[in-house]
């Protein structure tokens, strides 16, 4: 980890833009985030890629096993579980998980951000997924090292490849370091 940085696992970031803030997610979030978990809208363009869950729950105790879940990941350091706040109504709408992992995918190489961004359908907009994406981009190297952050974005998600391909992130190919489809990648140092 880069010394002039502050680790994120010792003292969760809270970041904000204009209109979203992300934090920690919290069990006292379960309600807001069954209501994106429950979306069967949303259900598709989730990122369950190598986890346990396909995180489409129904009751708010899956909800709160899921959060208790998150939290004893981060407790270990594997990842950070943001909930995203909608800082007008002060409701949960979403999650972003971020973490780094070392990747080799053809030219591709380095310490790679991965971030899997989970919203309401109603908030799977261009002007939403580029606050977050964005953010993500200028704030999360205060407190992760990267070189460049990869996601997911399948097909039917139009909206979040538009906003990628317009970010500067291009589709990347299978390959055995990743053998899921659909991810787009995008260098920032």
């Amino acid at each position: 980890m880069n010394l002039g940085i502050t680790d994120p696992y010792t003292c969760c970031p809270v970041y904000e833009t204009g209109s979203f803030s992300l934090r920690l997610v919290r069990m006292d979030d379960a309600a807001d985030l069954l209501r994106c978990y429950s979306d069967p809208d949303s259900h598709p363009l989730f990122n369950s890629d190598n986890c346990h869950s396909d995180f489409k729950m129904t009751r708010l105790e899956e909800m709160e096993r899921c959060i208790e879940a998150w939290l004893g990941e981060y407790k270990t350091r594997a990842y950070v579980r943001f909930s995203i706040v909608e800082q007008t109504s002060e409701r949960v709408i979403g999650t972003v998980e971020f973490f780094t992992r070392k990747l080799e995918q053809g030219e591709e190489k380095g310490e790679a951000g991965i971030l899997r961004l989970d919203l309401v359908s109603e908030y799977e907009q261009a002007d939403v997924l580029s606050e977050i994406i964005e953010l993500v981009e200028l704030q999360f190297p205060q407190h992760f090292t990267f070189s460049g952050v990869l996601t997911k974005a399948v097909p039917q998600a139009v909206h979040r490849v538009a906003v990628l391909q317009r970010l500067g992130y291009h589709k990347l190919e299978r390959s055995r370091e990743l053998p899921y489809g659909d991810y787009y990648m995008k260098t920032t140092g």
